[in-house]
């Protein structure tokens, strides 16, 4: 008896310190603040009231108080609805809770609401993952198999950047790689030996926008003798006769940077990934403090391959 009644006690205890530990996640963030806004924390220790900003969180019993008629603040959930605040009022979080919500619909906002909500308990993306090398060097490893060690760009990319980066995973016993370029027709318009694994290609001069080429990516291993690894193709997108195409956006009403993320969606769905980047570079330079803006950005550059 004295057993189990410990054994209660101790599922009790577990069970209190979960329902702790999910009373002290925040239930709102703050996607914009204008105007006069002061936040009233509830939780012991969060200091008294102050102004509201954006990316502030909201936790359980808090309290907002618009105290002009220019007011206005978007709170999204983890769902990615939303709620919109207007002019004087004040409002708990159980208040702001049986509100209706809106839920977001474009793939890029939703990406950063996501990572908004990850950046509360995992610190910014510093060191990125190391990509393996290949095993050692096997009589397998020297079939005429293709080794298929491509990492980037992906087959069939489509871009319309003046240039890319071609990346492969290490090769334990190879002394040099192979990469060539041809056109439609066949031609030879690059090749370059390389002792690294990756390697910038430039394209004005050399090929032109509204062309598909193939690449090839070959080994020489200890004994010389060259070895087929990998190849794919690439297209150049010819952007000038795209933009002018584009249908207008949409705009999301959550607004914000929401309609530019929608613009940077287009552009790249449109493989116009030179605009694209410029208005992201654009977008994270006003905002150079936004973790997940950085983020989303990163995730970019890693998808576009330059």
């Amino acid at each position: 008896m004295p057993n189990s009644f410990l054994i209660c006690l101790l599922l009790i205890a577990i069970l209190t310190q979960g329902l702790a530990a999910r009373g002290q996640q925040p239930v709102f963030g703050i996607y914009s603040a204008a105007g006069t806004i002061k936040y009233s924390p509830a939780r012991k220790g969060a200091g008294g009231p102050r102004p509201i900003a954006q990316h502030d969180w909201l936790y359980n019993g808090d309290k907002l108080q618009l105290l002009d008629n220019m007011a206005e603040t978007i709170l999204f959930d983890r769902d990615s609805g939303y709620v919109r605040l207007m002019g004087r009022g004040a409002y708990t979080t159980a208040d702001i809770d049986k509100m209706r919500r809106t839920h977001v619909r474009d793939t890029l906002i939703l990406r950063y609401l996501s990572l908004l909500w990850a950046g509360l308990t995992q610190p910014a993306a510093g060191n990125r993952p190391h990509t393996p090398s290949l095993p050692t060097h096997t009589s397998a490893m020297q079939s005429r198999t293709a080794l298929s060690i491509s990492l980037a760009p992906r087959n069939s990319y489509a871009t319309s950047m003046d240039s890319i980066i071609f990346r492969w995973r290490q090769v334990s016993w190879a002394r040099k790689y192979f990469l060539r370029m041809r056109t439609p027709q066949g031609q030879l318009c690059l090749d370059s030996v390389l002792v690294d694994t990756q390697a910038v290609v430039h394209f004005p001069g050399r090929m032109l926008p509204g062309n598909g080429y193939t690449w090839s990516l070959d080994i020489v291993g200890e004994s010389g003798r060259l070895q087929f690894a990998d190849s794919g193709h690439i297209v150049l997108v010819n952007e000038s006769a795209i933009l002018p195409g584009l249908p207008p956006i949409e705009a999301d009403s959550i607004g914000g940077i929401g309609i530019i993320l929608q613009q940077v969606e287009q552009f790249e769905n449109a493989t116009c990934i030179k605009q694209a980047e410029k208005v992201f570079q654009r977008l994270t330079t006003d905002f150079p403090q936004d973790a997940a803006l950085n983020e989303l950005y990163f995730e970019f550059r890693q998808r576009n391959y330059y």
